[in-house]
């Protein structure tokens, strides 16, 4: 698979930089998200992936290398080693990452879920890639934590939205990331609980319109927002984006 033009840039940018800063340390690094599922669009998309190292790194040794990087795409990577991926998600290791191009508190450990370490599995791309490297995937674990992270997460950002804007006018204009976020990001859950398969924001607004016809003019606005077309959203979508929301998580319950 040839890699975008940008990403192509800021990796190999990445990896120039790693090894005169850190020579030797960074082992490998694999995309995840948007890139290897095709769905990556120059200017609006980040860099997603994971970095792997010899041995646990704290920020001050990587952060002057993304000081050096452009400011976008968001180059969001987490630091792991080899040993860690070939253990379950450990939350209760601080573990390096960036998220929007900003590092985060490493006890949070943020992106150190079954998503991460079965994107990597399943369907990541290597930019460098570590012979011999095992990643435990845990499928049963991967689908506890989606519906764990259906109710918990995706739930309250949907109370949360329909609050926020229940009081505003009817046709005051959202910013453009707020309803395609909810619209692509609940049905990629669904997805892989009804089939087993990790799928793309833009592949996942076409199951939601295949799976929830009743939404499916909605899905179609928010998957031509993503492939940068003018599309405007006004609080009249938050609405139906939330009915559509607990409608998928309602769903995904019977699954």
């Amino acid at each position: 698979m040839t890699l975008p033009t940008e990403v192509a840039a800021v990796t190999s940018r990445y990896l120039s930089l790693a090894d005169e800063l850190l020579p030797g340390r960074v082992r490998g690094v694999y995309l995840t998200g948007s890139i290897p599922l095709g769905d990556f669009h120059p200017g609006r998309s980040d860099i997603d992936g994971v970095v792997v190292v010899d041995e646990p790194v704290a920020e001050d040794d990587v952060r002057p290398i993304h000081e050096k990087l452009p400011e976008r795409p968001y180059f969001d990577v987490t630091y792991l080693t080899a040993a860690a991926l070939a253990a379950p998600p450990d939350r209760s290791t601080p573990v390096v990452y960036t998220i929007d191009g900003r590092f985060q508190d490493p006890t949070r450990a943020g992106t150190v879920t079954p998503v991460l370490w079965s994107e990597l599995a399943r369907q990541s791309l290597a930019v460098r890639a570590v012979p011999g490297l095992v990643v435990h995937d845990d499928h049963r674990a991967l689908v506890e934590h989606t519906r764990d992270n259906l109710t918990s997460y995706w739930e309250v950002k949907l109370g949360e939205l329909s609050a926020a804007f229940a009081e505003r006018p009817a046709d005051e204009v959202l910013p453009g990331w707020i309803v395609p976020w909810f619209v692509l990001g609940i049905p990629r859950l669904h997805a892989l609980l009804a089939t087993g398969n990790m799928i793309s924001k833009t592949a996942a607004g076409h199951h939601g319109a295949t799976a929830f016809p009743q939404y499916a003019d909605l899905c179609t606005r928010a998957i031509n927002h993503r492939a940068g077309n003018p599309i405007a959203f006004t609080v009249t979508d938050v609405a139906p984006t939330v009915t559509f929301g607990r409608t998928i998580i309602a769903t995904a319950a019977e699954l």
